[in-house]
């Protein structure tokens, strides 16, 4: 009995292995089923990244308006106290120092980081300022304009305080040499003046001056007649202008999203030499048939329809090609009435046409009218009178 008890146990225990190994496995995926699983997940990620970049650009559009705010209240809050929104653009060779004038350096030098606050959707990042600052050739310059900006002062210990414009002339560093491209990013690229938002034409030099035959007036003579130019215009807007323009300030622009003008000639900070650098601001009024100033020869009638007073009410409108569409074709624009809305460029073409025909000058893909006068002030002056 007890052999025959051994020998049955052993016969189970040689049985258990092979119970054990005839027991189920669980199943795993099979290649079809893992293809599925896959193309299913790349479905869902393909529905769901254009929402995912839909609220990337509808943030960075939001980051954009507030800039704009925020500028906005700097340069109303100091036309309370200066009367004028700002000194100027940050121009070198048009307006003068760039660390001392410009609407970037009075909100600088005001405590607002305005090179810390760029339009995060624009790809263009730098201002055109910086190649002037790079290559102007100071021992060429003028009286027609102080580009140098306020004279050295001493410290209490001696040192010699002077802005980064007078250095470069007073240390005689040479155009695109590698000690002046040092001295402007330390001096001024670091310390915040840089930007890539576009100052309007009426924020920089609100009106035109014309003489008696229609053409711009040279207020210092020899000083050369240029829209563009503080020597043929009033100058910084003011409040003034604003509560007397026929055009209520909800129409007329102070800045807005800087389209692209050239690129950098070398690097300054994270910019890399060949960057796109943006405009500083926009051309002012032009003829909608050569995108150019007016000119009458002398003797010109002011009245008439022949006369000059027409062609500038008429034929003359605002060029704004260097405000670009940034945010999927809109473009975020700081009013003077303090509000920022948002300008569409209707037919893509990545400009907005606020009513020129489509010419090789223009540039316009067609006549379509992006932004109506309602909504942005187009004539050239704030208190021009549309005509029928």
């Amino acid at each position: 009995m007890e052999e025959q008890k051994e020998s049955a146990g052993e016969a189970m225990m040689l049985a258990e292995p092979v119970q054990q190994a005839r027991r189920p496995v669980s199943p795993g995926f099979t290649l079809i089923e893992m293809l599925a699983v896959i193309a299913i997940i790349g479905i869902v990620a393909g529905l769901m990244l254009p929402a995912i970049n839909a609220a990337r650009a509808a943030s960075r559009k939001a980051a954009c308006a507030n800039n704009l705010r925020q500028f906005g209240v700097g340069l109303l809050s100091r036309s309370t106290s200066h009367g004028k929104l700002t000194t100027g653009a940050m121009d070198w060779q048009r307006d003068g120092a760039v660390t001392e004038i410009g609407w970037v350096a009075d909100l600088v030098n005001s405590g607002t980081a305005v090179g810390e606050m760029l339009c995060p959707a624009n790809t263009y990042q730098i201002s055109e300022s910086y190649n002037q600052l790079l290559t102007l050739d100071t021992a060429t310059f003028d009286a027609c304009l102080n580009r140098l900006g306020s004279l050295p002062k001493t410290a209490p210990d001696g040192t010699l305080i002077e802005n980064a414009c007078r250095k470069i002339h007073s240390a005689g560093l040479a155009p695109a040499s590698d000690a002046r491209r040092e001295l402007i990013e330390k001096q001024i690229f670091d310390k915040s003046y840089n930007t890539n938002y576009t100052a309007s034409w009426f924020l920089v030099r609100s009106e035109v001056s014309l003489d008696a035959n229609g053409n711009l007036r040279e207020s210092v003579g020899s000083c050369g007649a240029d829209p563009r130019s503080r020597n043929s215009t009033a100058g910084p807007l003011t409040v003034r202008q604003v509560d007397s323009s026929r055009a209520p300030g909800s129409v007329i622009p102070l800045l807005g999203d800087g389209a692209p003008i050239g690129s950098l000639l070398q690097t300054i900070g994270p910019h890399a030499a060949g960057s796109m650098v943006v405009a500083s601001f926009t051309n002012g009024p032009v003829l909608t048939t050569t995108m150019q100033a007016p000119a009458f020869p002398p003797g010109t009638p002011r009245d008439g329809p022949a006369g000059w007073w027409a062609v500038w009410n008429r034929q003359t409108l605002q060029d704004y090609r260097k405000f670009a569409p940034v945010h999927r074709g809109i473009c975020n624009v700081l009013f003077a009435d303090g509000g920022v809305r948002e300008l569409a460029d209707d037919n893509g073409d990545g400009l907005l046409n606020n009513g020129f025909p489509s010419t090789p000058d223009s540039g316009f893909s067609d006549a379509t009218i992006d932004v109506p006068e309602k909504m942005l002030m187009s004539l050239y002056s704030l208190n021009a009178v549309r005509l029928p």
